[in-house]
């Protein structure tokens, strides 16, 4: 694959909001899999593990339990300055976009793998380099997915410390096994639009910091503020 190509695919990945419910080939998820086992990990430690799902009724638990975190989710969020608040996170969700999609994959990762790292940095960034490294399985499988036309949705409350221990009891997962986060894949039930990042200009510095190019407390909010107006 040549570079524009390769900057294609990474400008078309979206996260998808809303899916169609039509079942996916078998054989893509195995792809998608397959891309996540080649990611980067500290050590080459390789700590993911994936679980598949496709049974409707463990996929309307997991969503149960999400929505449940999701109003308190939703209640912290309204203690904040009403500009700064998550757009989505404002009224009560009923039904997440994201319940049709017929296949589920809770990422997870063994922290016993920490031990491939050398002594001082297990002992030191061990954590860091654990979830880069699943986050780099995550990442691979999101693109992986995009050359497949699947659209893809980073669960990203899955995390929480009661969604996991909720995950755990539902999946059977063990108790020395991380979860990490779930991503959820399925055809778009619609076509996202474009998405805003910053110039390349504002966020690049040779050979020293340009303090010039240093945001104040202000600019970083005006900029958040601008992400949430979309």
């Amino acid at each position: 694959m040549d570079y524009e190509n390769f900057l294609k695919l990474i400008r078309g990945r979206r996260s998808i909001r809303n899916f169609k419910p039509d079942p996916i080939p078998d054989e893509y998820v195995e792809k998608i899999i397959e891309a996540a086992r080649w990611a980067p990990s500290g050590g080459n430690s390789q700590p993911w593990e994936f679980i598949i799902i496709k049974d409707r009724d463990t996929k309307e638990k997991i969503v149960n339990i999400l929505i449940e975190h999701n109003e308190i989710t939703r209640k912290v969020e309204l203690t904040r300055e009403e500009s700064l608040r998550f757009p989505t996170l404002i009224k009560p969700q009923k039904e997440p976009g994201y319940k049709k999609a017929p296949v589920f994959i809770v990422v997870c990762g063994d922290p016993r793998t920490k031990e491939a790292y050398p002594l001082l940095t297990m002992l030191t960034r061990g954590d860091s380099h654990f979830v880069s490294s699943l986050a780099s399985a995550f990442l691979y499988m999101a693109l992986a997915a995009n050359t497949l036309g699947l659209g893809s949705q980073w669960v990203s409350a899955t995390g929480s410390p009661d969604v996991k221990c909720l995950l755990k009891d539902l999946l059977g997962i063990p108790e020395k096994i991380e979860i990490y986060d779930m991503m959820v894949l399925g055809y778009p039930d619609y076509r996202p639009g474009e998405r805003f990042v910053k110039e390349r200009d504002e966020m690049t510095h040779y050979e020293r910091y340009d303090r010039k190019k240093f945001r104040t407390d202000d600019m970083i909010k005006e900029f958040i503020i601008k992400l949430r107006r979309g």
